[in-house]
């Protein structure tokens, strides 16, 4: 099969950071087709966690402390 050579930039689809440095290169296992493996942006990483902490931490307040340790404990039963 003949090669060519290509260059590409990548861009993360929610917030348009240029991530090309968090991008590798690689083949399928199968039939060694190019295939890129990409990490999500350290900008959206971010946010995901800031939003999943103020989420959780909103939610454990508004159900109240019992409530957690409750649940808490129904789970490490199961």
């Amino acid at each position: 099969m003949p090669a060519i050579e290509v260059d590409i930039e990548i861009f993360c689809a929610r917030c348009g950071a240029g991530i090309c440095n968090n991008a590798t290169p690689g083949r399928t296992k199968g039939r060694g087709q190019p295939t890129f493996e990409i990490e999500p942006c350290q900008k959206c990483l971010s946010d995901a966690e800031k939003e999943s902490y103020d989420k959780g931490y909103d939610e454990g307040h508004d159900d109240g402390h019992d409530e957690g340790l409750e649940e808490g404990r129904v789970e490490a039963e199961e």
